[in-house]
């Protein structure tokens, strides 16, 4: 027999289990790990420092950057002021340069004029190339030929610059280049075109591939003496060729001669270069003919901020009865001039970081100058600064890697620290 019927409000409710899917009654009973879940966490636990190590090896033989050298200091200085007014002559035409910055300045136009004898730089620069001449050394001898002993009175008759010659007479290089240079004998630049190629019309052939590989472009070259009319070109062709040539110490010696003293005993002559030593004048050429005028192309050095600075400059086509004197009368005011303007700035001291090596992975090692970088220009005149010779390398802080250059002058560059790559720390913390 059935009891009586128990109130709905009494009757037992149903535990759900608990949420984390454990048996009910078992909360707060650590359940251990099932056996599949434990070899799970010792495999992850095993391959760890394998991944670890695996990775530190990929990192450390991977490929480093190639090291990167800039500079940190300005690429370049602009001098203040207005760019400076010469004296250029009325006539003709003129050209100034500063050797490493560039010309100054030009009057005149760029029509190609004849050269007289300022042609003789051509002439010396052309034997000096073919026939190299040690700084004070006399060279090889050669002789005058009797078919040019011959020509001495036709070239008197012409009126022509000259010295006196016999054949078989006997003249060392630098007496022949002194000659050609001071006294400007156009004898002896024929028979220097017959020592260098046997004749006259393949050393012109020299002359004019000399010019194209100057950048002459306006000038041709038809005898070696300039006596010819038909050898022409311009100031600032000139100023190139001189530059050239007074890099030859040879040349430069002639050139920077006032006085020719012919080995036979003969009377001293004065060249026609009256600058010379004034206004820091060490070299040039002068050279006239009724057809050319006044022709004068000239070397000045002058000191600006304890730095030697060299001046080349050309003056064509000035008015003239006898001589180059009014051409050198004008190069007197242009050298003047052109030395005055010239300036200097510091751009930096001994110990300034100028540039630094990057190798890519944050490492970066300056460069410091090891002396003052002084930089020679003219009031408007841009320089730029470039790194010259910086081939990164394992090195030690003190150590000389490569240079600044500025204008014409290079400044040496130490390395403000070791240089010895990238660090291991880099290396391993790099990103892909």
């Amino acid at each position: 027999m059935e009891g009586p019927p128990v109130p709905y409000s009494r009757r037992p409710v149903p535990v759900p289990p608990p949420a984390d899917g454990r048996p009910a009654g078992s909360a707060g009973r650590a359940v251990p790990p099932s056996r599949a879940t434990r070899w799970r966490i010792l495999i992850v636990t095993a391959l760890v420092p394998v991944l670890l190590a695996a990775l530190t090896t990929v990192q450390l033989v991977r490929p480093v950057p190639d090291p990167v050298v800039r500079l940190t200091a300005s690429a370049a200085h602009t001098f203040e002021g207005a760019a400076p007014v010469l004296p250029w002559p009325a006539g003709g035409q003129a050209a100034v340069d500063v050797e490493g910055l560039g010309a100054m300045g030009s009057s005149g136009g760029s029509v190609s004029t004849p050269t007289a004898s300022v042609a003789k730089v051509m002439t010396a620069y052309v034997f000096l190339r073919g026939h190299p001449l040690a700084a004070g050394a006399d060279g090889p001898t050669y002789t005058i030929s009797p078919a040019e002993a011959a020509q001495l009175p036709a070239r008197k008759a012409r009126g022509e610059s000259h010295i006196d010659v016999v054949a078989n007479q006997s003249f060392t290089e630098r007496e022949a280049l002194e000659a050609l240079m001071i006294v400007s004998a156009n004898n002896i630049a024929h028979e220097m075109a017959r020592w260098d190629t046997g004749g006259l019309a393949p050393f012109v052939r020299k002359m004019n591939a000399a010019a194209r590989s100057l950048g002459m472009t306006a000038t041709t070259y038809t005898d070696p003496s300039g006596f010819d009319p038909g050898t022409v070109s311009t100031a600032a062709d000139q100023v190139k060729l001189l530059r050239a040539a007074m890099r030859i110490p040879a040349f430069a010696e002639v050139v920077g001669e006032r006085v020719y003293v012919p080995s036979d005993g003969g009377l001293a002559r004065t060249g026609g270069n009256t600058l010379l030593g004034q206004g820091g004048v060490i070299g040039g050429k002068t050279g006239f003919t009724s057809a050319a005028g006044g022709n004068y192309v000239f070397a000045a050095r002058r000191r600006v901020g304890g730095v030697h600075t060299l001046i080349v400059g050309a003056v064509m086509g000035q008015p003239a009865i006898t001589s180059a004197a009014s051409a050198v009368e004008a190069g007197r005011g242009l050298i003047t001039a052109a030395g005055d303007a010239l300036t200097a700035a510091t751009l930096a001291r001994p110990g300034d970081r100028v540039a630094v090596v990057d190798d890519g992975l944050g490492g970066r090692t300056p460069l410091v100058a090891s002396a003052p970088v002084t930089v020679i220009g003219w009031p408007g005149l841009t320089v730029r600064l470039r790194l010259d010779g910086v081939v990164p390398r394992p090195a030690a802080e003190g150590d000389r890697l490569g240079s600044l250059t500025a204008g014409a002058r290079r400044f040496p560059l130490v390395l403000g620290g070791p240089l010895d790559g990238p660090s291991v720390e880099h290396r391993l913390l790099r990103l892909p």
